[in-house]
């Protein structure tokens, strides 16, 4: 649904930009736009190529967090079903006991976090969840060299967890700064004037010019504003992986 809100969006904002091109060239001679056009057509090139630079190296960043995000998320996923299948090799009391506080994190982080994004309102409840399995771990007495094992190996899938979960949590809380949205929406608003100082022969042509570089422009802006949030419905990471996780978790605890 976004998908198509952003197209739409992009649309009306290129036709807006033709609308008012459109009144500006009838206030505007052609022959002295021609006159200029090898000047202006050098000075846009530069421009053009800097801003565009600009655009791909934040569609690249914005799209290697939601890689970060996505990668961290099948690892915490799976780390969570790898502790609660370790929890087995111990009392069954204490294997039940860290297993639901799994899938409680679990649950936390799908429907909780997802939503919320990077807002300081779900850091306790995901605190909480994670001190409480922690807690549990550390209050496990192994009893032979094989619990003793295995315990070493649980500790340290809890720590890979942790690791992973800060890793995450990272790349979803690094946005771009106000000031950075600023110089680009206004570097897109500059690229776009620069056209109607262009003199072509066929109005309607220049016209359909500026509707395309608008439109795109306004494309791949929204794309680097929605790539800003990697938990974003519709462009951004899906929990399924945490899903797939408690669904795992719900038939171990069945067992």
């Amino acid at each position: 649904m976004e998908l198509w809100l952003f197209i739409l969006g992009s649309m009306v904002v290129a036709l807006a930009a033709t609308g008012v091109h459109a009144l500006f060239r009838k206030r505007a001679h052609l022959l002295p736009l021609t006159e200029h056009n090898e000047v202006t057509a050098a000075v846009y090139a530069t421009f053009g190529v800097l801003y565009a630079v600009i655009l791909g190296l934040l569609v690249s960043h914005g799209q290697t967090r939601r890689d970060l995000v996505s990668e961290a998320s099948v690892r915490e996923s799976a780390l969570l079903v790898d502790v609660a299948q370790l929890a087995t090799a111990f009392d069954s009391a204490m294997a039940q006991s860290l297993t639901q506080a799994c899938l409680r994190y679990s649950d936390h982080v799908r429907t909780v976090e997802w939503r919320l994004g990077a807002q300081e309102d779900h850091m306790t409840g995901h605190r909480i969840h994670l001190a409480s399995m922690w807690r549990i771990v550390r209050s496990i007495e192994p009893v032979g060299a094989r619990q003793e094992s295995v315990y070493m190996t649980l500790l340290e899938r809890m720590s890979d967890l942790s690791s992973e979960r800060y890793e995450r949590q990272a790349a979803t809380g690094d946005h771009m700064s106000m000031f950075l949205k600023v110089v680009l929406l206004i570097g897109g608003a500059v690229t776009v004037l620069f056209l109607w100082f262009f003199g072509m022969q066929q109005f309607r042509i220049h016209l359909a010019y500026t509707w395309l570089v608008t439109f795109m422009l306004a494309l791949v802006l929204a794309l680097i504003f929605a790539l800003d949030d990697p938990l974003r419905p519709g462009v951004g990471v899906e929990p399924s992986d945490f899903e797939r996780a408690s669904n795992e978790l719900r038939a171990i605890l069945a067992k």
